[in-house]
């Protein structure tokens, strides 16, 4: 069981109300056309009959290049339609879950993070891919992209791995508004903060310097996700798992016992109380604070490599901005980015009554080809490393991104490796979670800020503990001591040993 997926980590939490059907941003490429040739354009094993392809995501600025993507598979397999919805973020797993419930889902669809993979395909929602994914087509994708506890069970896969290794948040700096407060060298350019004291020094200079209307931090939480994004400064600073709080290290949930995270949280009410983060913070959307950052509200903003292509969308003008990693408390990281072998990314649904057809869809979002666009467009890195080349950043915020993934990501233990059967353990979720305590902080709600942490701790700690016990009552073998890796060194990459 891995707790170190980056996609894992950007993903909303399953919601507990039920949300009724949304669909935003839809797509459909052109369902008009007639076939040219329906024959020989008709992919090997599928019906010559025109068919639609039902594809769910939750991506907005990388919206753009899926379409690309689906004009280009229509061209080439004119009687196979792709209709794409990009459903709402934050109701996306329970819009999913409601749907399967229904009989309605999609195709194919981007695979969130809860439940958890094994969870949909012990529910039934997955279709294994072994009748396609064949050793030949597996040979395409680096060694250890496929891997049992992770995208393989019980011998079957479900999926493949999408992205490549590379942090996914780091601190875009808005270079015109340090110019303006003087955090240059001595050539006039821009000292982007390694630290978080240099943060915090940065995020004073700027707030006096724009007199009340500009100001050194910014972020938007009304959705109720980003705000554990600011507390992933702890994952440079000696937090394996800053947004989840699991130390593999010592077995259990360290929001308490390990000092950084009440230091982050020292750290950012201090710029809190020094009036250096926009105050609209909490009323705000990210995607609104995207827009106040490039229009110079703001200068410093945790964000993944969407922003990019999102602001080329809503603002091409704006590219005096730099990217660079994510601060760390000390003079160097005392920990990364993690990645583990396997990976997640889009699913056949086993519902699917056209399964050849989503295949092929499957296949052409998974080539190399598919992937060397995807770098190209600004979207990230992908799994396969020829796709990954400087060369192809068009613009230098891109290539100081892709610079970043270079050095900053290490490989973490995986137990669940050797140990397949830890993916029945699945704790129940506590409440109030990190984002809920972080909010109640901020706002001052919550005054006793180590005792919530120690709190959050016991609870997810009992949480853990209880579902281990559950899954041993049901017969299933599982060691507590399989959580533990004691011998994991956080500034190098783990030798996985004796993995199955």
């Amino acid at each position: 069981m891995s707790k170190f997926s980056r996609r894992a980590m950007l993903r909303a939490g399953l919601l507990t109300a039920a949300a009724a059907a949304v669909t935003a941003c839809a797509s459909t490429a052109p369902q008009n056309q007639t076939p040219a040739a329906p024959v020989a354009s008709t992919p090997s094993g599928t019906s010559s009959q025109p068919v639609t392809i039902a594809h769910w995501d939750w991506w907005v600025t990388q919206g753009p290049t899926i379409d690309n993507e689906i004009k280009l598979f229509h061209e080439k397999y004119p009687n196979v339609t792709v209709q794409k919805t990009t459903q709402v973020v934050d109701q996306y797993p329970n819009l999913l879950q409601l749907a399967m419930k229904a009989g309605t889902a999609p195709d194919l669809f981007l695979i969130p993070s809860t439940p958890q993979l094994v969870e949909q395909v012990d529910e039934g929602w997955l279709k294994p891919l072994n009748q396609w994914a064949t050793d030949k087509w597996q040979a395409t994708f680096p060694a250890e992209s496929f891997a049992e506890g992770s995208n393989v069970f019980q011998g079957k896969i479900y999926t493949a791995p999408f992205d490549g290794p590379a942090p996914w948040l780091q601190l875009y700096v808005n270079d015109k508004l340090f110019k303006a407060a003087g955090l240059v060298d001595a050539s006039g350019k821009v000292e982007a903060p390694r630290t978080w004291s240099e943060v915090r020094v940065a995020a004073q200079a700027i707030t006096k310097a724009g007199g009340g209307n500009v100001f050194g931090w910014g972020f938007g939480d009304k959705q109720k996700t980003v705000l554990p994004w600011q507390l992933m400064l702890c994952q440079t600073s000696g937090a394996p798992d800053a947004q989840g709080g699991f130390d593999l290290r010592k077995g259990s949930y360290t929001w308490s016992s390990n000092p950084v995270f009440l230091d982050w949280i020292n750290f950012f009410m201090g710029m809190k109380g020094e009036g250096s983060i926009v105050p609209e913070a909490l009323s705000i959307d990210d995607e609104t604070a995207r827009v106040y950052f490039a229009t110079g509200k703001f200068a410093m903003l945790i964000g993944g490599v969407w922003n990019q292509s999102g602001w080329a969308k809503t603002n091409p003008d704006f590219t005096d901005y730099s990217v660079v990693s994510l601060p760390h408390l000390g003079e160097k990281p005392d920990s990364y980015f993690y990645t583990s072998p396997g990976g997640v990314g889009f699913g056949v649904s086993n519902q699917t009554k056209i399964p050849d057809a989503a295949w092929l869809w499957f296949s052409w979002l998974n080539s190399k080809e598919a992937a060397t666009r995807w770098v190209q467009a600004g979207q990230g890195l992908r799994i396969f490393p020829d796709a990954n080349k400087l060369e192809f950043a068009k613009t230098e915020p891109y290539r100081q991104y892709m610079q970043v993934a270079l050095d900053g990501v290490r490989m973490a233990p995986s137990p669940g490796l050797l140990h397949p059967t830890m993916d029945q353990v699945k704790p129940q979720q506590t409440l109030p979670d990190i984002q809920g305590i972080l909010e109640g902080i901020y706002t001052g709600q919550i005054k006793d800020w180590k005792g919530a942490l120690l709190d959050l701790q016991n609870r997810d700690d009992a949480a853990q503990a209880a579902a281990i016990k559950d899954a041993q009552s049901r017969g299933i073998n599982v060691d507590p001591a399989w959580w533990r890796v004691p011998d994991w060194n956080l500034t190098e990459n783990y030798v996985q040993k004796g993995a199955k």
